[in-house]
């Protein structure tokens, strides 16, 4: 009569290629989905603050308009 083998026997094959499948494409996949956040954040902080500056700048040039508006111009003829 045959003797079956043991589980331990059986599963080693199967462990040694699922931690093989884990390190190899497993590792690099998280690697990659961090520095695609790391990317992203980095874009995200330049595209905020290029937007912040654009913002301020045509608060500014707006504001600056206005006020010159608002003031009348020196009248010549007035002056004796």
């Amino acid at each position: 009569m045959r003797r079956a083998k043991d589980t331990g026997t059986l599963l080693a094959p199967f462990a040694v290629g699922v931690l093989a499948v884990a390190c190899c494409a497993g590792l690099p996949l998280l690697a990659g989905v961090f520095a695609g956040l790391t990317l992203g954040a980095l874009l995200g902080v330049g595209g905020g603050l290029i937007v912040l500056f654009v913002t301020l700048a045509t608060l500014f040039f707006a504001v600056r308009t206005r006020h010159r508006r608002s003031c009348p111009p020196p009248n010549p003829r007035s002056t004796p």
